[in-house]
C-alpha cells in the first residue's frame, strides 16, 4: 500500500460523511496554536473525485485539524495520502475517534453499525477498538435507534448513555420508543419509562392470553368500552393469572354460566368474562335502572387508573430515595426530617398524625416500604414476626443508627417508610389523605426529588371522585 505525504490545498479536502464524530466542536484554541507553531501532525486522506480538473481528497483522520487550519487561514496542509477500501477507512476513523473522550456514545454506536454493514463481525469490532464484545453489542443496540426518533426531539442530543439504553430497550416497539424520546430534556423521563415498561408487560401477557383463548374457540371483543356490559349479558367475572392456567378456571366458570357464549375483554392483565343472559334474566335486567351500571363502569375505570398511577408513583419515589439517600447533605436531611417528623406526629390541619390516628399502625407495610427504600433490606424474620419494630429488626435499626454519620439518613428512611405505608390508591381519591401526600411530597422536594407532571396533577386532585361518589 503506497503512502505519500503531500501539501494539499484545504479547498481540495472534503469532510468524510461517515465520520463518527458529527461535530468537531470549538477549534479556536487549536487554530491559535497552529498559527503560532504550524500544523504538527499531518492529516490522513484518501482520493475521492475530480472537480474542475482538480483531484479532491476525503479526510479520514484530522477533521478538527482541518477545521482549525481553515479558521487560522492556512491554505495548504500536509497530508498522508492512502488508498483505502470502505471498510478500512471506517475502521481507521472509528479507532481514532474511540481514543477521544469527546466522542458521544451515539456517534460511537453509529460508527460500529457502519462497519457492521460492511461485513465486520462483533468480535472483529471489539478487537479493533479494544472494547469488549458486550460493550460493542450494547452500542449496536443504541445505533438501531431510528432516525425519525432521533429527530423527533430537539433535546435528543442531551440524552445520557443510560437514557439511550432505555430507548434501545423498546426496539421492538417503535411507537413507544418515540414516545419516550419525546420526554428528552424534561423531568418526566423516568415516569414515562416506567409507564412504557408496564405497557410492554401488559401487551406480552395479552398476546399469550389471546393464544390461550383461541385454543378454546374464544376471541377478544374490542368493539366497545371495556367496562360496559354488552346488551344481553350479565356483569362480568374477572380472572387474573397466567395464560396457561385460564382453561381450568374457564371450565369451572362455564359450569356456572352454561347459557350461550361469553363476551371476553381485557383490562390490563385481567380477563373480563361477560355471561350471556337467559330470557328470564333479560326480563329481570330490563326492569332495573341502568344508572348504577354506568356509575360502576366509570368507577372501575377511575379505580384502575388510580391504582396504576399509585403503583408507578410508589416505584418512582422509592427507587429515587434508594438511589440518592447516601448523597443527601446535612442541611437537606435536617430540613426533610424536621418536616416529616412533625407530619408523622401531628399530621395536617385536616388529618391527625401518629399520636391520634390508628391508621398509622401498619407495621407490616412500614417494613415493606423500608426495605424498598434501602439498599440493605432487613433480614427475613424466621419466628413469625414480620413488622419493622419487632425485637430483631429494632436491634438492627439501632446498629445502623449508631454508624458514624448515618443517624439522620436512617431517620429519614424510617420516616419515609412510615409515609409510604399509608399512601395507597385510595389516598388520591380522598381530600384529607391528599393533604398528607402533599406534605410528604414537599419534604421529598426539599431533598431534590423531581415531581413529574402526573404526580403534580394527582396532588392537585386529578383522581378525586365527583361529589356524589365514594372511594373504594
Amino acid at each position: 500500500m503506497a503512502i505519500n505525504i503531500i501539501d494539499i490545498n484545504v479547498k481540495s479536502l472534503i469532510p468524510n460523511p461517515n465520520n463518527p464524530r458529527k461535530d468537531v466542536g470549538d477549534v479556536t484554541e487549536l487554530a491559535d496554536s497552529i498559527k503560532e507553531q504550524g500544523l504538527q501532525q499531518a492529516l490522513v486522506v484518501t482520493p475521492d473525485h475530480e472537480e474542475h480538473g482538480e483531484r479532491m481528497f476525503r479526510v479520514v483522520i484530522g477533521h478538527r485539524r482541518l477545521a482549525a487550519c481553515k479558521l487560522a487561514g492556512i491554505e495548504r496542509v500536509p497530508c498522508v495520502v492512502r488508498e483505502l477500501d470502505a471498510k478500512t477507512e471506517r475502521e481507521l476513523m472509528l479507532v481514532e475517534n474511540c481514543q477521544r473522550s469527546d466522542l458521544t456514545p451515539l456517534e460511537e454506536a453509529d460508527g460500529y453499525q457502519g462497519l457492521l454493514d460492511l461485513g465486520a463481525g462483533v468480535g472483529e469490532l471489539a478487537a479493533k477498538t479494544g472494547r469488549s464484545e458486550s460493550f460493542v453489542r450494547g452500542r449496536l443496540r443504541i445505533a438501531r435507534i431510528p432516525a425519525d426518533v432521533r429527530s423527533g426531539s430537539e433535546a435528543f442530543a442531551q440524552l445520557s448513555l443510560s437514557q439511550l439504553g432505555d430507548l434501545a430497550e423498546f426496539e421492538a416497539y417503535p411507537d413507544m420508543m418515540a414516545e419516550l424520546a419525546s420526554m428528552a430534556g424534561t423531568k418526566n423521563w423516568d415516569w414515562k419509562r416506567g409507564q412504557l415498561r408496564s405497557r410492554v408487560r401488559v401487551e406480552a401477557w395479552q398476546q399469550s392470553m389471546r393464544t390461550a383463548l383461541e385454543a378454546l374457540g374464544l376471541t377478544v371483543d374490542v368493539s366497545a368500552s371495556t367496562w360496559t356490559t354488552p346488551e344481553g349479558y350479565r356483569f362480568y367475572d374477572v380472572w387474573s393469572g397466567e395464560p396457561d392456567e385460564f382453561e381450568k378456571w374457564y371450565g369451572q366458570w362455564r359450569e356456572k354460566n352454561p347459557y350461550g357464549g361469553p363476551v371476553i375483554r381485557f383490562s390490563e392483565r385481567t380477563v373480563l368474562c361477560f355471561p350471556q343472559l337467559s330470557p328470564e334474566e333479560i326480563a329481570e335486567r330490563d326492569a332495573k335502572s341502568e344508572r348504577r351500571e354506568r356509575e360502576q363502569a366509570a368507577f372501575q375505570e377511575a379505580l384502575a387508573a388510580r391504582k396504576e398511577f399509585d403503583r408507578l408513583a410508589y416505584t418512582l419515589r422509592t427507587d429515587w430515595i434508594r438511589k440518592h439517600a447516601t448523597g443527601f447533605n446535612g442541611g437537606q436531611l435536617r430540613k426533610a426530617n424536621t418536616r416529616l417528623s412533625l407530619l408523622v406526629l401531628t399530621g395536617t390541619d385536616g388529618y391527625s398524625g401518629l399520636i391520634a390516628s390508628r391508621r398509622w399502625d401498619n407495621d407490616e407495610r412500614v417494613l415493606d416500604a423500608y426495605n424498598a427504600l434501602t439498599t440493605s433490606p432487613l433480614p427475613v424474620i424466621e419466628d413469625g414476626d414480620v413488622d419493622l419494630y419487632c425485637e430483631q429488626n429494632l436491634t438492627e435499626l439501632h446498629r445502623r443508627q449508631n454508624v458514624e454519620g448515618a443517624a439522620n439518613r436512617e431517620l429519614l428512611l424510617i420516616l419515609c417508610a412510615q409515609m409510604e405505608a399509608i399512601i395507597d390508591h385510595n389516598t388520591w381519591a380522598d381530600k384529607d389523605d391528599i393533604t398528607i401526600a402533599q406534605a410528604y411530597y414537599r419534604a421529598l422536594e426539599d431533598l431534590g426529588y423531581p415531581i413529574s407532571d402526573e404526580e403534580t396533577k394527582a396532588l392537585e386532585g386529578e383522581y378525586l371522585p365527583a361529589e356524589d361518589e365514594e372511594a373504594e
